[in-house]
């Protein structure tokens, strides 16, 4: 059996809703499931619909950069002493105040 998928068709209602895996989603449930309040700190309003596509979505799921940065090893390489081993990205900074991103070269 051949499967077509068809790109920027009719959305599937089984999608899940973005807004419970955005940052900037808020949802809030009371005992019933008709009790349901979704509220977009993006937009700064209520969200009544059911959103499936939204190109401001953030996953909260996902670390930020600046948390993946300070989880980061560099490899130092050490020509003159033959010398490779790594660094934390803290070490780094310590060593390289100066530099605002880790060159390429480096990373």
């Amino acid at each position: 059996m051949t499967t077509i998928k068809v790109f920027h068709g009719t959305r599937s209602v089984d999608a899940p809703r973005l807004c419970d895996s955005c940052e900037s989603g808020l949802i809030s449930r009371g005992a019933a499931d008709s009790e349901e309040f979704v509220f977009c700190m993006r937009m700064n309003r209520r969200v009544t619909v059911r959103v499936t596509e939204c190109n401001q979505h953030v996953d909260r799921t996902h670390p930020p950069l600046w948390a993946l940065k300070e989880l980061a090893w560099v490899l130092q390489v050490d020509s003159k002493r033959q010398k490779i081993g790594f660094l934390s990205a803290r070490e780094w900074r310590r060593l390289n105040e100066n530099e605002d991103v880790i060159p390429g070269h480096i990373g």
